[in-house]
């Protein structure tokens, strides 16, 4: 998400120790864990500016889903834990595409955005929320209260488009 000059927060996780965590890594791992656990995949990244939420991309990896290849960024709060995980879609015409919709919603007609938006609707239903502003972003949240997950997928005009896991935070937990 600051690979595109954007602080825009994405959540997206579990908050019980049952499912909540990501792929191969646990929430609250430290970056040697991500690391172990990513079988050695994992580069520094050069980004280091906390993000909205406060956390920082220490490691990145290469991550693949599908037909969809991603570089996965992994987030880490102020005690150094595994806090997020955004995917960011390698696709170099991601996010070029976008056109107002009749109804003055924006539209993915074509491309990679468009066809990650449309899968990770197919895996948790019509976003839950979201919002946009006029041919900058569209954000579209869903809590995926089965795994104890929240997800966002984000997508930014000429920029393109990520989906960022995180742990739910229990009501009253910090």
């Amino acid at each position: 998400m600051k690979l595109f000059g954007m602080a825009l927060a994405l959540v997206s996780c579990g908050a019980s120790a049952a499912k909540a965590d990501w792929e191969y890594t646990k929430w609250g791992m430290t970056p040697g864990q991500v690391v172990s656990a990513a079988k050695n995949l994992t580069r520094k990244s050069s980004d280091l500016r906390p993000d909205s939420d406060g956390n920082v991309t220490k490691l990145v990896a290469p991550y693949r889903s599908g037909k969809f290849s991603f570089e996965a960024q992994f987030g880490f709060d102020a005690a150094d834990r595994l806090s997020s995980v955004t995917l960011v879609l390698n696709d170099k015409l991601a996010g070029m595409d976008m056109t107002m919709g009749a109804d003055m919603s924006m539209n993915m007609d074509h491309g990679g955005c468009h066809d990650l938006l449309a899968s990770v609707k197919n895996t948790y239903g019509p976003p839950q929320g979201g919002r946009s502003a006029h041919m900058q972003y569209t954000i579209e949240t869903w809590q995926d209260r089965k795994n104890k997950n929240n997800v966002t997928y984000t997508v930014l005009d000429g920029a393109g488009c990520y989906v960022q896991y995180s742990a739910i935070k229990l009501a009253g937990a910090h």
